[in-house]
């Protein structure tokens, strides 16, 4: 197993060093000035020559290179032109925000969507099943800046339940940063409040992405479900008196984890990829939105970094699973 995961990390590497190399030229292929940007309209040609200066943007692209290769090897990830801070004291600081979002996002996603892969699979076939399908359908079906904005015009506009976006209210006080994840450090301040203050403003955003990727998870549980109710070992346990739960919880479920592990690894991944609209339709202050703003001047660093996180992200997961697989299905192991 050692070895094994040696192998899928060192792969993990290349990828990494491959999308960072990728990126870093395709960047630079947009026929456009940074330092023209940063200056403003105005500016003269020596300000938008002495911003190029500063930043490098006047090396030839082979030495820009080498440069931008040989700090990324030391964990530096460059410098921003538009913050005019370093791009990981960037992502200490937006980086929590899109963490908490995907967090909470994704158990609320496992749990509904094993929940409505249950009911589902109950009666195959019935009206419920129908209606699971039909209606999770619907939402994947949905762009996902579309379904955010329906969401705030309906939750905001019309109702006045719920935020229109940001992370917090902007006329409370927010609590004192511990963890970088507000849901933990308003607890952590003692303030309930402030706890469901941030509650409600994540809402919207997190419901966004659960709908749009609600349908695969509902479809592939619902079909593990389905195919494990015809194994030997559930008559088996019908036969001996066993109750529908018991059945489903204790001999079920972890036999069909593992199509649904696969499932939720990809998921996960996707989520990752569509948080930069979540957050830049919702405002939310993640790494998705801070890549936004800086590919809007096109600050090449943040989105480089941008591109090498989420990378790094899918390599965890996958690390991560390729861990628990064995645990939860021993016939992994002893195939390996």
């Amino acid at each position: 197993m050692i070895a094994f995961l040696s192998k899928r990390l060192a792969w993990g590497i290349l990828v990494l060093l491959a999308v960072a190399v990728i990126t870093f030229f395709l960047s630079r292929v947009v026929p456009a000035d940074p330092a023209a940007f940063l200056a403003g309209q105005n500016a003269s040609e020596a300000t938008v020559q002495r911003i190029r200066v500063e930043h490098g943007l006047d090396r030839p692209l082979s030495e820009q290179f080498v440069s931008y290769m040989a700090g990324l090897a030391q964990g530096d990830l460059g410098d921003s032109i538009r913050t005019r801070r370093s791009v990981s004291t960037d992502l200490a600081q937006y980086l929590p925000a899109t963490l908490e979002l995907l967090l909470v996002s994704f158990v609320v996603y496992l749990a509904t969507s094993f929940s409505l892969a249950v009911l589902a699979a109950k009666k195959p076939g019935g009206a419920v099943d129908g209606a699971i399908r039909l209606m999770t359908m619907i939402g994947t079906g949905i762009p996902v800046f579309w379904l955010g904005m329906t969401l705030q015009f309906f939750f905001f506009y019309k109702l006045h339940w719920l935020p229109l976006g940001a992370r917090f209210p902007i006329r409370e006080s927010a609590p004192a940063a511990v963890t970088g994840f507000m849901l933990i450090d308003s607890l952590l301040a003692g303030s309930f409040s402030a706890f469901l203050g941030s509650l409600k403003h994540m809402v919207l955003p997190a419901l966004t992405i659960v709908i749009n990727l609600l349908a695969v998870g509902t479809r592939l549980s619902r079909a593990a479900l389905i195919q494990e109710q015809g194994r030997l070992y559930v008559r088996t346990a019908r036969g001996k008196g066993l109750g529908p739960r018991t059945i489903l919880y204790k001999h079920m479920l972890r036999n069909a984890l593992s199509p649904i592990l696969t499932a939720t690894t990809m998921q996960f991944g996707y989520m990752i990829s569509w948080v930069i609209l979540v957050e830049v339709i919702f405002d939310w202050p993640g790494i998705g939105l801070y890549a936004y703003q800086s590919f809007q001047v096109f600050d090449y660093s943040p989105v480089i970094a941008l591109a090498i996180v989420s990378t790094a992200g899918f390599v965890i997961i996958n690390l991560i699973m390729d861990v628990l697989y064995p645990i939860i299905d021993p016939r992994v192991q002893s195939v390996g």
